[in-house]
C-alpha cells in the first residue's frame, strides 16, 4: 500500500537548503526554463512556519496557492493571508516575501520569468519579529 499523499495536487519534491527559506520548505521543479519559456514553474511546499527570505524578481512572478495558509509581504507594506485558489501577481523589481503561517503550512505554484539568467535576489532573512507580527 502506497503511503504517498494524494491530496496535494504535485509530490512535495527536494527539501531547499539552499539558505533562503527559513524553516521546512520543499520544490517540486514542474517546468525548466528552455528555448520555448523563459520562465521556471515550481511547487513549493512550505511547512508552518517556514517562509522565503526578503526577495525580488527581476521580471516578476505569480504565485498561485493550491493548498493551506500562508502569507505574502512587500517591503512597507501589510502581510495579506492567502489561501488556496488565491493568485498574486508580483511586479518586477518589488522586495517581498511569501510562506506558510505560523500555525498551517501553505503550497503555491510559483511561475517565476527570467531577465537573463536571473529569475530573483535574494536579499536578508525575515526577522522572527516580522514574521511574528505578519501572523497578527
Amino acid at each position: 500500500m502506497s503511503t504517498e499523499n494524494t491530496s496535494s495536487l504535485f509530490s512535495k519534491g527536494e527539501k531547499l537548503t539552499n539558505g533562503y527559506f527559513t524553516g521546512d520548505a520543499y520544490l517540486q521543479l514542474l517546468l525548466a526554463k528552455d528555448k520555448n519559456n523563459d520562465f521556471v514553474i515550481g511547487s513549493v511546499t512550505f511547512e508552518a512556519g517556514a517562509r522565503t527570505n526578503w526577495h525580488t524578481h527581476p521580471k516578476g512572478q505569480v504565485l498561485i496557492v493550491t493548498e493551506g495558509l500562508g502569507l505574502y509581504q512587500e517591503k512597507g507594506k501589510p502581510a495579506q493571508s492567502i489561501k488556496k485558489g488565491d493568485i498574486i501577481n508580483i511586479p518586477e523589481n518589488v522586495e517581498h516575501w511569501h510562506g506558510a503561517s505560523a500555525t498551517s503550512k501553505m503550497v503555491h505554484i510559483a511561475i517565476t520569468n527570467y531577465k537573463g539568467e536571473v529569475n530573483a535576489v535574494w536579499l536578508s532573512p525575515v526577522t522572527d519579529l516580522e514574521y511574528s507580527e505578519a501572523n497578527k
